[in-house]
């Protein structure tokens, strides 16, 4: 009877997983640029990645509660344009949200180039 408990909650605690992914993927998606990148992403209307981005084989993105952290960590505060993303611009089967690493939190990831006609609204981020 003991397994059969365990069993059930370990099912309860990856359903539970299931569906706090499919939650955050409704929220805002962020992707934070160089005033480089930008006005390149203006121009050429795509944007394939960051340098990292590329090596990594994904966009990396942010959820509305990790955008200022990635900003301080990556970006050093700097001067940088914060870009909204309109999810339903994005082909559902090339974002996955996940891990960089293993139990890390996790960050919505695009396996596909953004479009600048995804892009909601952008602002200028400043110290």
């Amino acid at each position: 009877m003991k397994h059969f408990y365990f069993l059930i909650c370990l099912i309860l605690v990856a359903c539970e997983s299931v569906l706090e992914n499919t939650t955050n993927m409704n929220h805002a998606l962020f992707k934070i640029l160089t005033p480089e990148q930008w006005e390149t992403f203006q121009k050429e209307k795509v944007f394939q990645g960051s340098e990292l981005d590329q090596k990594d084989g994904f966009i990396h993105l942010s959820l509305p509660h990790q955008w200022n952290k990635t900003w301080q960590k990556f970006f050093n505060n700097a001067e940088c344009y914060l870009i909204e993303i309109n999810k339903a611009q994005l082909k559902p089967d090339l974002l996955k949200i996940e891990a960089n690493r293993a139990g890390a939190e996790q960050y919505p990831h695009y396996y596909g180039n953004l479009m600048l006609d995804a892009v909601v609204r952008f602002e200028l981020l400043q110290k």
